[in-house]
Order: structure tokens, then C-alpha cells, then sequence
């Protein structure tokens, strides 16, 4: 090995360590953040899980706060990412079809990857605007965005009230029925991991969301006639 390439690969050693130290964290508070409310969850519960000191969540993320939006970053990125495909796989498909296979590619990726829900169940319930979740703004902001890309990914010309009050509906039954999937399940004599139960949840928010779906797309063509 040259002088050259042994520099490189003793400088590339530590960022590739920091960069595992900073993926090891960010799991643990992932699984930590979806059992506990935010005010209850703690950095020492974190360091436990994640077999680090808790210095190091310090130097890598400064404070909780700050850990929380980092995990909820790196979450939303992978959900928007998502988002993008399921659009364009399902607008060719038509309003019944396609909204019917987009919610199978939610219910698949939430089965995979729960905590995105969880999280947003348990905390945002809580918050307030005195005392606000850290990481509300990236929540909202994606929530605008997927209004827009719904709307478009429909092709209904109606107004954006319309389309905001429609999509903010179908989320926050989809984020109580998934994100408190436990509380939801036990009531109904259900076991909230079972493919029963997520056929539940596809059947309810169909039920809910189809006919209201249907009038605006019947809106549409009126209009375009």
C-alpha cells in the first residue's frame, strides 16, 4: 500500500465509525420514539438500547430535540421517496383501482417499517402550540406536499379546501387506525400485526373515502363536459 493510500484509508476509518455511531442511534431512538411520547422518552433510554454512551448522542445530535427531528427526518425522506413511486404507479389505474392499490403499498411499508405512525400517533396528539413537538413543521410540510401530489395524481378540479379537508381525512383515519393500532385492534378481539387486521383498516378507509372520492371525480367530468 502507497504512503498516499494509507493517509485515505486512516482518515476514511473514522468518518465510516461516525457514520455507524450516528445509524446505531438514530435505530434505537427510531424504536424508543415509537414506544414513548417524546416528554417521557430519554436519551439514557436511548444509549441502553442502542449499547452507546450518552455522550455520544450529545456529539453527534446535541440535544433530544434535535435527535427527534433527526429521526423523524430521516423517516419522512424514505416516506416522501415512497410517496413518488406509489403516485405514479397507481394514476393510470383510475380513482377506485388506484386508491385501492395505494393503500396496499401503505399498509406493506407501515407492516415493514411501523414506527413512522407510531410516532406520529403518540406525539402529535400531545402537542400543543405552547409547547410544540419538535419536528411539526416537517410533518405539515409533507402533508401539504402529498395534498398537492394527490390532487394532481387524481386530476380533480375542485378546490384545494376540498382536496385538503379529503386527504387530512383519509390520513388521520389511516394514522389512528395504523399509529394506535393496538388500542384499535383489542377492541375488535383482533391481533394488530394480523393480515385480518390490516384488511380492517384497507375495508374501513375505502368504506369512508371511495364515495366521497367518486362525487368529486363526477365533479370533474361535469366540468371538463
Amino acid at each position: 500500500m502507497t504512503e498516499s493510500a494509507d493517509i485515505v484509508l486512516k482518515e476514511k476509518r473514522p468518518k465510516e465509525k461516525k457514520e455507524k455511531t450516528r445509524d446505531k442511534i438514530l435505530k434505537a431512538a427510531r424504536q424508543v420514539f415509537a414506544r414513548y411520547p417524546y416528554q417521557t422518552a430519554s436519551i439514557r433510554t436511548i444509549s441502553k438500547l442502542g449499547e452507546v454512551d450518552p455522550a455520544l448522542i450529545s456529539y453527534h445530535f446535541g440535544s433530544k430535540a434535535e435527535l427527534f427531528k433527526a429521526v423523524l427526518q430521516d423517516m419522512l425522506l424514505r416516506h416522501r421517496e415512497l410517496l413518488d413511486t406509489w403516485h405514479k404507479a397507481v394514476k393510470p389505474m383510475g380513482v377506485t383501482r388506484g386508491l385501492s392499490v395505494f393503500l396496499d403499498y401503505l399498509l406493506e411499508e407501515h407492516r415493514n417499517r411501523p414506527e413512522l405512525l407510531r410516532i406520529v400517533s403518540l406525539n402529535f396528539q400531545l402537542a400543543d402550540s405552547d409547547n410544540p413537538v419538535p419536528g411539526y413543521d416537517l410533518i405539515e410540510g409533507l402533508m401539504k406536499t402529498s395534498i398537492k401530489e394527490m390532487n394532481e395524481v387524481l386530476e380533480l378540479d375542485v378546490p384545494d379546501h376540498e382536496a385538503d379537508t379529503f386527504i387530512r381525512a383519509i390520513t388521520i383515519l389511516v394514522v389512528s387506525c395504523l399509529g394506535n393500532a393496538g388500542s384499535y385492534a383489542k377492541i375488535m378481539g383482533m391481533d394488530s400485526e394480523s393480515i385480518v387486521y390490516f384488511n380492517w383498516v384497507k375495508d374501513t378507509v375505502l368504506f369512508m373515502a371511495l364515495p366521497r372520492l367518486k362525487l368529486m371525480s363526477q365533479k370533474t367530468s361535469s366540468s371538463e363536459a
